[in-house]
């Protein structure tokens, strides 16, 4: 969908993800080791997409495990 065809909810978090995507193209948000295990192979997770630069990096495992119910 159009970017403006997504609730109030989608669109807060796809300009979190946006916004955190351009500074960390940008240099200055810089990957580090995965919070749970400390793999190297991390992704951007937000707790509170209101602060799009605070994120926790997480191996896919571990951020599905975030998502999952009890996660």
């Amino acid at each position: 969908p159009r970017h403006s065809e997504l609730s109030d909810e989608q669109r807060t978090k796809a300009n979190a993800r946006s916004y955190a995507n351009v500074y960390q193209h940008r240099g200055k948000l810089l990957p580090e080791p995965c919070e749970v295990c400390g793999s190297d192979q991390v992704q951007k997770h937000h707790d509170d997409y209101g602060k799009p630069l605070q994120v926790a990096w997480l191996c896919v495992k571990d951020h599905r495990a975030e998502h999952s119910p009890g996660g």
